[in-house]
């Protein structure tokens, strides 16, 4: 139960950042660097290997008197709110504390008497049997007249010796920060009955009559002088601790739940301690162009034509080059140039004056990119294993100084194979992996 607690306080801390699937010959895409910013003509004519961060256009709003005032009244209810709770947080700190103080005055105004691991506090006033640390509250009278049965005090013995105290005050002072969460309240009656399960299941391992430790509990429940933040015997958690005495425990039984529970935990960690980021091509949404092509799957498998193959209107693979504007501006983004429906160049024009260039060809009858420049600088290069001495295709991406960045080979079947190296801007090593037929065999760096 307490891993549970802090399981769920520390499981969401872990984030779990999902990418999406598609890859160039195994390459990850986050190391693609600026090659991630082209749109997503070159994308669906190079498999899919440029993926860029979703960025919605949002059209700069006007602020008037109105939303202003609206805008100024989210603030005071947002502060409202937050000075509401660290009050109230405040205020039960303070009742925590004092909760304690009085334990501790407790402690120093009875008369004390060693048992075993814990200290007796006698205290001169009706007390319900409790404990808190090695401390256990009784009430003098009582004790001295020898009407505290032996299994009373053995039950508190054992929340001593398994330190449920601990328990209590963690389990108290997460009340205190999520006061206004109802399952932390929850929480807490299962925490307190699971410490009285535990301790009378010592107890009744002990005694020939299970019968009369209950009559024992009911007698000492008549007390109504508890603390907060002690361990004691409470009338409401009686009728079930009375059951509970009476259950069998079946070890195959409580594994079988475990075990049906991990899939479940695993589903819980995924569902609330990933961080998916939404990716799709970045393609200016305010575009024309002066030719327009569609991609049909079935057409390509009909005609037997590559996967990126591109069609014109009346349904024929388009030769020549297609230019796409900025509708604002008429400004020209991009030119893609084919050759019977495939594409086999572009060139992307950016706002701030930078040019890429994409050198395109087929590989396995799928698009590939071969080449990209910035700026008239190579950053990209995929040499597919027929045109490779050693029978294996090689990546490799550079830093914008010239500086080898990644480099890497697949096989044929266009799974990782061999070394995987990356570089950083001064050409050292910063990670080397070693993979076998796609499978990573060691992480040399």
């Amino acid at each position: 139960m307490l891993f549970a607690l802090v399981f769920g306080l520390t499981a969401p801390l872990t984030s779990f950042e999902i990418y999406p699937g598609q890859s160039i010959a195994g390459i990850e895409m986050k190391q693609m660097e600026r090659v991630v910013n082209a749109p997503a003509e070159a994308v669906n004519n190079t498999v899919d290997p440029l993926i860029a961060p979703k960025k919605e256009a949002m059209p700069k709003a006007e602020i008037s008197p109105d939303t202003a005032e609206s805008s100024k009244w989210s603030v005071s209810i947002l502060v409202l709110l937050f000075g509401l709770y660290g009050l109230i947080t405040l205020y039960l700190l303070i009742r925590f504390a004092g909760g304690i103080l009085k334990i501790w005055n407790k402690i120093k105004a009875g008369r004390h008497e060693k048992v075993g691991p814990a200290t007796l506090v006698l205290l001169n006033e009706p007390t319900t049997p409790q404990s808190f640390f090695r401390f256990i509250f009784l009430e003098k009278e009582q004790y001295e007249s020898g009407d505290i049965e032996p299994e009373i005090l053995d039950h508190e013995l054992t929340h001593v010796r398994q330190l449920h105290s601990l328990d209590v005050l963690f389990v108290e002072f997460l009340k205190v920060i999520f006061w206004f969460n109802p399952f932390i309240y929850l929480f807490k009656h299962a925490v307190q009955l699971n410490h009285e399960f535990i301790a009378d299941g010592s107890v009744v391992s002990k005694v020939s009559s299970a019968s009369d430790y209950h009559k024992l509990l009911i007698q000492a429940c008549a007390a109504n002088k508890p603390m907060s933040t002690t361990s004691r015997i409470n009338y409401s958690l009686t009728k079930k601790r009375l059951r509970m005495m009476f259950r069998t425990y079946s070890p195959i039984r409580s594994g079988s739940k475990g075990l049906l529970l991990l899939p479940v935990l695993g589903l819980l960690v995924l569902t609330f301690c990933t961080k998916k980021t939404e990716y799709k091509v970045q393609y200016p949404q305010t575009t024309y162009s002066d030719v327009e092509l569609h991609y049909d799957a079935k057409r390509n498998e009909e005609l037997g034509k590559p996967l990126g193959t591109h069609y014109t209107s009346s349904g024929e693979p388009f030769t020549g080059t297609q230019k796409i504007y900025h509708s604002d501006t008429d400004s020209l983004h991009m030119k893609q140039f084919f050759e019977d429906g495939i594409q086999t160049r572009a060139v992307i024009y950016y706002d701030d004056g930078d040019t890429v260039r994409q050198k395109h060809g087929i590989y396995l009858n799928q698009p590939l990119l071969k080449k990209m420049y910035e700026n008239g600088i190579l950053v990209y290069e995929n040499v597919p294993p027929t045109e490779s001495e050693d029978g294996m295709g090689h990546v490799r991406l550079w830093h914008k100084n010239g500086q080898l960045s990644v480099e890497h080979s697949y096989n044929g079947d266009q799974v990782k194979q061999g070394l995987m190296t990356e570089y950083d801007e001064e050409g050292n090593i910063t990670r080397q992996k070693r993979y076998e037929d796609g499978e990573l065999v060691e992480m040399i760096k």
